[in-house]
């Protein structure tokens, strides 16, 4: 080996761990600003009933999140254009700081005016491609949308220590359309937010820069959050 080989070795090792070293920052920034930067006008919060449970050593979570749909939204739901839903569900110290576990869904809703129902497709992690429901009728919509049933919200051995938050930020029909994009990408790949180092650097960069955003006006933001709880309060199934 040459000395100019020898002397590449240490800068190109040095180089990888200043860019794993990025990557991990990145990833932190990114998941700080999804949890504790969104939307400033909806930041008055609502309480979010929950129960969390452990199955295979994922955190799984039923959140109630019916004060987010009224009448009006009801209405707009059975518009017979296609609605989206984007849910989003970080689990954060309750002293503040980056979130331990994420987890977003989105669900498209498509009311057919002939068959007088609602052709739902729901996109997450575990069924990025989406999955496709039928639903009945308005009230059947409202009470599926309303209580979100076992979210994988990820690793139970990366929820924090001490006493954590669990924070809900609903959102019907997004104006922003890179918002959207970036929720799909995120679904595409979620160990981008629950491992350091996953994900790339333009799609959590991105995700960083339309969360620090204000909403658009007309949005319509819901954010909830839970009492203060505690990994034991986190049942196994």
């Amino acid at each position: 080996m040459t000395g100019s080989e020898q002397a590449a070795r240490p800068r190109s090792a040095s180089g990888a761990r200043r860019r794993k070293t990025g990557a991990r920052r990145l990833v932190a920034a990114a998941l700080a600003a999804l949890a504790l930067a969104a939307p400033g006008a909806p930041r008055a919060t609502e309480p979010l009933p929950l129960r969390l449970s452990a199955k295979d050593g994922r955190v799984l979570a039923t959140l109630d999140v019916g004060h987010a749909f009224g009448a009006a939204d009801d209405r707009e739901l059975g518009n017979g254009l296609t609605n989206v839903v984007a849910i989003w569900v970080a689990v954060l110290p309750a002293g503040g700081g980056t979130p331990a576990l994420v987890y977003g869904r989105i669900v498209e809703i498509l009311f057919d005016v002939w068959e007088e129902r609602y052709l739902v497709t729901v996109k997450d992690p575990r069924a990025p491609q989406g999955l496709r429901l039928v639903v009945r009728d308005a009230r059947a919509l409202h009470a599926f949308l309303s209580e979100e049933r076992d979210l994988d919200l990820g690793p139970a051995s990366l929820l924090p220590e001490g006493e954590f938050l669990v924070e809900a930020r609903v959102e019907v029909n997004p104006i922003s359309k890179e918002q959207l994009l970036r929720t799909r990408e995120f679904i595409a790949n979620p160990a981008a937010g629950t491992r350091p180092g996953g994900g790339s650097r333009s799609v959590l960069g991105a995700m960083a820069s339309f969360l620090l955003r204000e909403p658009a006006a007309g949005s319509n933001v819901h954010v909830f959050r839970s009492r203060a709880l505690r990994r034991g309060e986190v049942v196994s199934r």
